[in-house]
């Protein structure tokens, strides 16, 4: 019984027709590079950069509808050991060329040393905190750039100045 079966159903995958590809994604896992910049810090005064592959960077609806026009970014991806520790970015709305006061970042450094300060954190989207920033998004030759303003209260007001580019993925 079980040769009849499995003719039948070779026959059936051979006939069936092809289904068509899933699309490309292209959010996760691009080659990013990022820049930030800390001022006003007595400890962190300084330029850190990195490259390496973001977990995502790019249009994050999670399905809801307020999140159509969304842009995300988390890097690294599983790199351990980049001036850049982890970027978090993520704004409810900012398209293409667009501009928003309303995100939420949170990077952390690694000190030349090899020190890992705390991160610090803009929330522009919550005025309680008088954390405020800027950022705006464009597009170009399916490259993803961010650039990002803002001030983070590390005990003090210390301002914060970030850009990502992500690349399209090889």
């Amino acid at each position: 019984m079980r040769g009849p079966i499995a003719a039948a159903l070779g026959l059936l995958l051979v006939w069936a027709d092809r289904l068509p590809g899933q699309a490309t994604d292209s959010i996760n896992l691009r080659p990013t590079d990022v820049a930030v910049v800390i001022h006003n810090d007595t400890h962190y005064d300084g330029t850190y950069q990195a490259s390496g592959i973001s977990r995502a960077c790019g249009k994050l609806d999670y399905m809801l509808p307020h999140r159509a026009n969304s842009f995300v970014v988390e890097f690294p991806d599983d790199e351990v050991i980049l001036a850049v520790r982890s970027l978090t970015f993520d704004a409810d709305t900012l398209s293409a060329g667009g501009t928003t006061g309303s995100f939420h970042l949170n990077v952390a450094i690694r000190t030349p040393s090899g020190g890992t300060p705390s991160a610090f954190v803009v929330r522009a989207r919550q005025p309680q905190y008088r954390e405020p920033g800027t950022a705006n998004r464009t597009k170009a030759a399916s490259r993803d750039s961010l650039e990002v303003v803002g001030v983070a209260t590390s005990g003090t007001k210390v301002d914060v100045k970030v850009t990502v580019v992500c690349h399209p993925k090889p």
